[in-house]
């Protein structure tokens, strides 16, 4: 039995696009786990996959707009940043909860780095593990299919 999920909600899944293992880690969850992942760019993360970016960019910001919440994925290999970045932004900016996964990553200082002072913003909160950010994204609708 699955719940019926609310059209356009879910959760939006940012990431390296560039890792090839985690667009294929984040279309198992969603079609094997459950998971209602709403990024589109996960089946098209491939070199070569993306037709116009242009286009990319505008379905992206309308899936933020969307979603439940956000979930950045985050690894010390990671930085920089660059595209999850301007999802976080987006997100944001639409004041919708920042779930930041970042397993092997210490935050130092004040500034936060080096993800940076953007982690402060009420909007977000770190979390060491995916398992922990997925737990707190499924406290929002439509973010979990009932199996």
């Amino acid at each position: 039995m699955f719940e019926i999920v609310e059209a356009g909600k879910g959760f939006y899944l940012a990431s390296r696009a560039s890792i090839p293992e985690r667009s294929a880690q984040w279309r198992h969850l969603r079609d094997e786990k459950g998971w209602n992942i709403i990024s589109t760019w996960i089946d098209e993360a491939g070199a070569g996959e993306t037709a116009c970016f242009g286009e990319l960019w505008s379905r992206i910001k309308g899936e933020i707009s969307g979603a439940s919440c956000l979930l950045l994925y985050v690894e010390p290999d990671d930085f920089p940043l660059k595209g999850a970045l301007v999802e976080v932004g987006l997100a944001m900016g639409e004041g919708i909860p920042i779930y930041v996964a970042a397993p092997g990553i210490t935050l130092e200082g004040l500034t936060m780095r080096p993800l940076g002072s953007w982690v402060i913003h009420p909007t977000v909160t770190v979390f060491q593990s995916l398992d922990d950010a997925l737990e707190a994204a499924a406290k929002h609708p439509g973010v979990r299919k009932v199996i």
